[in-house]
């Protein structure tokens, strides 16, 4: 992991910052990156994509969401948060939040937990592909 990646991860896992504290969802870590941009989504749902060393095109590193988000604190344990992120039927408090999980669940499978505190990754890297079944209409 790139330096400057590090030092993000650092700045919105530290509960003493004025940011607030996120649960990061590592959707595909990569080996040596060159470079990362944050793109910020709706409900404060930050997307951090990256670009590898040896390969061409960027990919969708990690996406990271706000405890608050969940209705959670910053100490909530990793069981608590996963429960949320596994089942987004009982997020409450933001639709965004829940509706976002729901298509990193729907592209990527399962959440699943990591040794790190408020660190998740998910089952499979690459996005599921997306079948249609039936007669379709041309240009569709």
């Amino acid at each position: 992991m790139s330096k400057k990646l590090e030092e993000f991860l650092k700045k919105i896992h530290d509960p003493k910052s004025k940011i607030p504290v996120y649960a990061t969802i590592i959707i595909k870590p990569g080996k040596k990156l060159l470079d990362f941009k944050i793109k910020k989504e709706e409900a404060n749902i930050l997307k951090v994509i990256a670009h590898e060393e040896k390969k061409t095109g960027w990919f969708l590193h990690s996406v990271h969401i706000p405890l608050k988000n969940l209705g959670l604190s910053y100490e909530s344990k990793d069981k608590e948060i996963l429960e949320y992120l596994s089942d987004p039927n009982k997020i409450t408090s933001s639709r965004p939040t829940k509706e976002y999980i729901e298509d990193i669940l729907r592209k990527y499978l399962d959440i699943l937990p990591e040794k790190k505190k408020h660190f998740f990754r998910t089952e499979r890297f690459k996005k599921k592909k997306e079948f249609r079944t039936g007669a379709q209409l041309k240009g569709f």
